[in-house]
């Protein structure tokens, strides 16, 4: 079943090692879900991942607030209010060929990845390792006080190394001696999810992500995975960023907005 990284048994154990409680909760009708606390109440992110919609069971099991991976009445039917709108995903198709995926992105977008393999780039993919790639979260780091974001703390990707350590890959880019970019991703089972880049100013330049994603997409492809998730496009707060996944070939998804369940609804 192809399940998003948040409802991944992977990546719950991922967050258990690093001292954040996991419950995996059987819900008939959905996948094993997993919560976890929120304000004190538990939490599904990005689940439950349905087979048979039940607006009874829901309201039965644990989970007070979820994050849902598609649009339902079902949510309120259960009794929960909704009290935030959708996110929206790119998630990238797989299941074609190289040339196919390349067909798929849009022009401007195919133009800079065209620019970029002419700028004599040398792109090597390896499995995360905390000593080798320490400066790849150190810059991701940086970047995030400069631009004044907050990610998921770095050591989920130390423990999911710890536990799936061949399903942590860096792709980077080097031009002569320079490291100039680099993406990580997280493999769970059919799916790998696109967890933190970073780019120098010449890797900007020569368009080095745009290389980089295209390999990650057939090395990922190559291993029997059908779907690439680049993770939320906000053309508000990060433009730049939703024109790359947007530009891709991917498909942008509405998730189903987050909900509560209040006691006595």
């Amino acid at each position: 079943m192809e399940l998003p990284l948040q409802q991944h048994p992977s990546f719950g154990t991922a967050l258990g090692l690093i001292g954040t409680p996991v419950r995996r909760i059987n819900i008939p009708g959905a996948a094993p879900t997993q919560i976890i606390k929120r304000f004190g109440i538990g939490f599904a992110p990005r689940g439950p991942i349905w087979q048979q919609e039940n607006a009874q069971t829901l309201r039965d099991s644990p989970v007070r607030m979820l994050n849902a991976e598609s649009a339902s009445d079902i949510y309120r039917q259960a009794g929960f209010r909704q009290i935030m709108t959708p996110a929206h995903v790119a998630e990238l198709d797989l299941r074609g060929d190289a040339t196919q995926r390349l067909g798929a992105t849009h022009g401007k977008w195919r133009n800079a990845w065209r620019k970029a393999q002419k700028s004599r780039l040398h792109l090597h993919q390896t499995t995360f390792d905390n000593a080798l790639h320490g400066w790849l979260l150190q810059a991701d780091q940086a970047q995030q006080r400069s631009k004044r974001f907050r990610a998921l703390p770095h050591s989920i990707v130390q423990a999911y190394a710890v536990i799936k350590p061949g399903d942590v890959m860096v792709f980077a880019a080097k031009r002569k001696q320079d490291m100039i970019a680099a993406m990580l991703f997280l493999r769970h089972g059919p799916v790998a999810t696109y967890h933190l880049g970073w780019t120098s100013d010449q890797g900007r330049a020569c368009n080095a992500h745009h290389a980089i994603l295209m390999q990650a997409a057939d090395h990922f492809a190559d291993m029997g995975c059908t779907r690439l998730d680049l993770g939320t496009v906000d053309t508000e707060n990060a433009p730049g960023l939703a024109r790359f996944k947007i530009g891709s070939g991917a498909a942008i998804r509405a998730l189903g907005g987050t909900w509560l369940r209040l006691p006595g609804f």
